[in-house]
């Protein structure tokens, strides 16, 4: 029997990696919103920041979430992995699927683009953000099964299915659960061989290290974007070359992500603050399309139309608001089952009247992008 590794110490820099990456995905959302509104035109510098963003904070969250399924998958075992990873995110995809649509019924008439009624009922079509459950469920069996962290051959064999699987479908997002998003299983298997202790030991170099990194990361990033490169979650049709140069600018911008992070770990109270959302993220990603939203109808009906405030006030409501519910809601199991599953659900007893072990929300588990355009309150 494999035995689990020990438990490796706390990253704070990967947890507020998780931060940026969901705070990217409430900017993009939010930026979407004011775009679709006839609020900023898309050469405004919001929108050049926007395109950025969407090349790479998803695939940055995917091969976030791929640190911690080797621990997972040996701890738990490749079935149990699984069968929680598929039972809990089924679960929310289920019930946010029906939070999501009421709201967007409701608010037909002050939304962008209104949603069509019949549409509520066919359940197999993720809308907005909500693909990325059905992807985190495709994620966890692939790499359940094919466990590219495993030596040079799974590696090798896995790791190069999964690399090839990302050229093929970047950019062909069906609109189906399970179908969008796959070419960010390339992401999630390299954060599985990466792990979280080398990870985490490779954050501890030298502070001009990373600062060379994202220089140069970042440096790569806007020269990719002068190319045709697209993201990998929104339909687009391009070449194989495009493709390549598209995930290429993907990577440049997931290693200025992770230099930013690391940078900002010397900033004490910077980093606890951030430290602390990237322990929400799942929750944080669940909800942010509501709240942007919701602040920017409210802000442009009583008179504020600057997008830069708009951007500002959507992003931390968006942010903050999931992030004080979910810690709310944490450890009070009559609220709890909004970002976790209800107790019925749960974990059963493994001996004679102990209770299922009590679950914290987000700490380990990955998530945030939408459909056509990835965007989701674009719709609002």
């Amino acid at each position: 029997m494999t035995e689990a590794p020990a438990r490796p110490q706390r990253v704070a820099a990967i947890d507020v990696a998780r931060a940026v990456a969901i705070i990217g995905v409430a900017a993009n959302h939010s930026i979407d919103g004011m775009l679709n509104a006839g609020l900023i035109p898309t050469d405004h510098p919001l929108e050049v920041v926007n395109s950025a963003l969407y090349l790479f904070r998803m695939p940055a969250l995917a091969f976030l979430l791929g640190l911690f399924v080797p621990r997972a998958v040996v701890t738990r075992g490749a079935a149990g992995y699984v069968r929680e990873r598929a039972t809990l995110m089924l679960w929310l995809y289920l019930l946010w699927y029906l939070v999501q649509s009421v709201a967007e019924l409701a608010t037909n008439d002050v939304k962008n683009v209104p949603r069509e009624p019949g549409a509520v009922w066919r359940v197999w079509e993720p809308f907005a953000h909500l693909w990325f459950l059905p992807f985190l469920i495709v994620t966890a069996v692939l790499l359940a099964v094919l466990r590219p962290w495993q030596g040079p051959a799974r590696r090798l064999l896995g790791g190069g299915a999964l690399l090839l699987v990302c050229l093929l479908t970047w950019g062909w997002n069906p609109t189906l659960f399970g179908l969008t998003g796959l070419s960010l299983l390339a992401f999630a298997a390299a954060g599985s061989v990466v792990g979280l202790a080398r990870l985490g030991t490779w954050m501890q170099a030298p502070l001009w290290a990373w600062t060379a990194a994202g220089l140069l990361g970042a440096a790569s990033l806007g020269v990719l974007l002068q190319a045709d490169v697209v993201p990998s979650t929104l339909p687009a049709e391009v070449g194989l070359a495009e493709r390549a140069l598209s995930l290429g600018a993907a990577v440049a911008g997931t290693i200025a992500l992770l230099a930013v992070s690391v940078l900002v770990t010397r900033v004490p109270p910077l980093r606890d603050l951030l430290a602390a959302i990237g322990r929400r993220t799942l929750p944080i990603y669940l909800a942010h399309v509501l709240v942007v939203a919701g602040v920017r109808v409210v802000l442009v009906r009583v008179g504020v139309d600057q997008p830069y405030v708009i951007a500002t006030l959507a992003i931390l409501a968006g942010v903050g608001i999931p992030f004080a519910v979910a810690t709310f809601t944490a450890d009070r199991p009559w609220a709890n089952w909004l970002f976790d599953l209800p107790p019925a659900l749960g974990p059963r007893p493994t001996g004679p009247s102990a209770p299922a072990p009590a679950r914290r929300v987000g700490a380990h588990r990955r998530r945030a992008a939408t459909p056509p355009r990835d965007r989701a309150d674009a719709r609002r």
